[in-house]
């Protein structure tokens, strides 16, 4: 089968054509709007060799034990590990102090209620974050929604809103940021040209490197 035939095509605004490979490590292709469909299957099989060789570390790429919830389980929080602890009392639910503390009577909802957590702590640091980059590059979004797309780690709505994975709460603070700067710089430049990615480097000067680290560890962001 030809990867002509194996790709999840995605058009927008963009000028230019670009591959992803996701962590399943199926392709998606993403393009103009009024690219032709044979100009994208050309494009696709022009690079066959790189999306070859991307999906086969993809699908090699160790994947993340499921989660036991169990006493001394790591946890990660901002990059840093942390080690979670079953404890004797009835309320709340989750409670970090340096360790991740979870309420023996939520045991058997422990899936739930440390995603819950996770998604309380990415509301409060991504806040955090967007208001102080938004005061820096000039762009406050009308709305900071934390959500839980399969695909995307952050998009900017055409209201004007900021919408954030809150996995991403797992990684380092460099990334995070990273992403903060990718969505507010979308306030001002709707594409992916060369305005935005100047801008971008103007607030993240190293963003490649932290673009890299997403790519390379986003499938170890999993509860």
């Amino acid at each position: 089968m030809t990867h002509n035939e194996t790709f999840l095509l995605i058009r927008s605004s963009r000028r230019t054509l670009a591959l992803e490979i996701k962590p399943d490590a199926s392709l998606v292709v993403r393009a103009p709007r009024r690219t032709p469909l044979d100009q994208v299957r050309c494009f696709v099989e022009k690079h066959a060799e790189w999306i070859d060789r991307k999906q086969t570390i993809a699908l090699t790429r160790p994947r993340p034990e499921p989660r036991s919830f169990i006493d001394g389980e790591e946890f990660w929080l901002l990059g840093h590990s942390y080690r979670l602890q079953v404890v004797e009392t009835s309320s709340p639910d989750v409670v970090f102090d340096g360790r991740l503390l979870l309420s023996i009577t939520a045991l058997p909802r422990a899936r739930e209620v440390i995603i819950k957590w996770y998604k309380a702590k990415a509301r409060e640091i991504f806040r955090q974050r967007v208001a102080e980059y938004g005061a820096i590059m000039g762009c406050q979004p009308t709305i900071i929604r934390i959500t839980s797309p399969r695909r995307r780690w952050g998009s900017c709505g055409a209201g004007g809103g900021v919408n954030f994975n809150w996995k991403l709460v797992m990684a380092p603070l460099e990334v995070v940021d990273y992403l903060v700067v990718h969505e507010l710089a979308h306030l001002k430049c709707h594409g992916h040209d060369r305005e935005f990615w100047s801008m971008v480097k103007r607030y993240c000067p190293d963003y490649l490197e932290r673009q890299r680290w997403l790519k390379d560890n986003g499938y170890r962001l999993e509860i």
